[in-house]
């Protein structure tokens, strides 16, 4: 037995819901490392503005202890940025998973840093198909350091304790 197939007519309003403000990513930002909240997003930590998500190739680059680790480019969705300040807020969780995927791969290290968004739209067109290793200058938009990532609790070296002296 096949049902009557019955459309009701939405009673919402037509008219689109309003889009977020457009985010100019070429903009030097301050990053920020701290977990987001998709839902309701997170606000930025510097003017309280509603945090935009945005997928892009970021420059990371690792550490282990006092030895430079790795450094590469890799493509995510862990960067949120203020529409209304040059701020942008990585998610070190989300990052972390990404972390984790390459760590076989290469010497990662236990600290990281992104140093900037890389802006491909910015790239020549008659470079566009040369290897970015290869380019004359990589289209770098820095992120100034407001505050160094955290790693979890159970991952923090700990500190060594102090000796004590035998008396005489």
């Amino acid at each position: 037995m096949k049902l009557p197939w019955v459309r009701h007519k939405h009673k919402g309003s037509s008219e689109p819901a309003p889009m977020a403000p457009p985010v100019d990513l070429t903009l030097p930002r301050t990053v920020f490392y701290q977990a987001v909240e998709t839902a309701p997003m997170s606000a930025c930590p510097r003017c309280g503005t509603t945090l935009s998500p945005e997928t892009g190739m970021y420059f990371v680059a690792t550490r282990q202890g006092r030895r430079q680790g790795e450094n590469f480019m890799m493509s995510g969705d862990f960067g949120f940025y203020c529409p209304a300040c040059p701020t942008v807020v990585v998610d070190p969780e989300k990052l972390g998973q990404l972390l984790y995927a390459g760590a076989q791969k290469w010497d990662m290290g236990d600290a990281y840093s992104v140093l900037g968004f890389i802006d491909l739209d910015a790239i020549p067109e008659e470079q566009r198909h040369v290897p970015f290793d290869e380019l004359e200058e990589l289209p770098l938009v820095p992120f100034e350091s407001g505050d160094r990532p955290r790693l979890p609790q159970k991952q923090r070296p700990r500190k060594p304790k102090p000796r004590r002296r035998k008396r005489r």
